[in-house]
């Protein structure tokens, strides 16, 4: 009866021989939290005339990220892994108050979609029964995909509302849960942007004095492999 007992008590081990396979494909979905960092100029704390503003600010906006995941094994304890499909759809915002009226007003971006394309660079620990931790930093390219407006009803990419590329820096953690037929991994990403995002040809009075904005977000993603 204590064989017995003890044998129930050993958790099974799914996938044992999982890390043998040198290269694993995989799909991921998640949402974020997405803003401007906003760095002011020198010259905005001694504007004059009639266009003053108070304050220029970003809010948190939240966006959809989804796409597939190739993952190569070097070793026990790094992976080198990149998305050759990645569509995230963005709005971000920027908020401006007038400091003669007062009145705040809010440039609302329309919905943006992206295709990015991340390289991690993945460290692992060893793999406990059926769950491994694991950290990961890397880049982040993207770019816009329907930069499109219209202008005097005709199609044209004249008037892009902002820069359409950019390169992030990424890292963050996640947590490897493997199952019978699957690994299913949590993931938490910090992402800044490099670029700055305001075009040389923007001439918005409330940007005059902003000197540069850069692409800042927090996902939470699920991957599946």
């Amino acid at each position: 009866m204590l064989t017995v007992n003890a044998h129930a008590q050993v958790k099974t081990k799914f996938q044992p021989n999982y890390d043998a396979k040198q290269i694993r494909f995989g799909y991921y979905i998640g949402f974020a939290t997405t803003h401007y960092d906003v760095k002011h100029r020198a010259s905005f704390a001694s504007q004059t005339g009639p266009n003053i503003i108070y304050s220029v600010t970003s809010p948190n906006t939240t966006s959809i990220r989804a796409g597939a995941m190739i993952n190569y094994y070097i070793n026990d304890y790094f992976d080198v892994r990149f998305s050759p499909l990645n569509i995230s759809i963005i709005q971000r915002a920027i908020t401006y108050r007038d400091a003669v009226t007062g009145d705040e007003k809010r440039d609302k971006m329309d919905n943006k979609s992206w295709l990015e394309i991340p390289f991690h660079v993945k460290y692992k620990s060893e793999r406990r029964n059926n769950s491994r931790m694991y950290i990961f930093a890397g880049t982040r390219w993207g770019f816009e995909t329907n930069i499109v407006n219209l202008v005097g009803g005709k199609k044209s990419p004249a008037n892009y509302s902002m820069r359409t590329n950019d390169l992030m820096l990424e890292y963050g953690m996640g947590l490897e849960l493997f199952r019978e037929y699957f690994k299913v991994s949590p993931e938490l990403h910090f992402s800044h942007g490099l670029f700055n995002m305001i075009p040389k040809n923007y001439a918005e009075t409330h940007l005059d004095h902003v000197k540069n904005l850069k692409t800042h977000s927090v996902s939470l993603l699920i991957l599946f492999q």
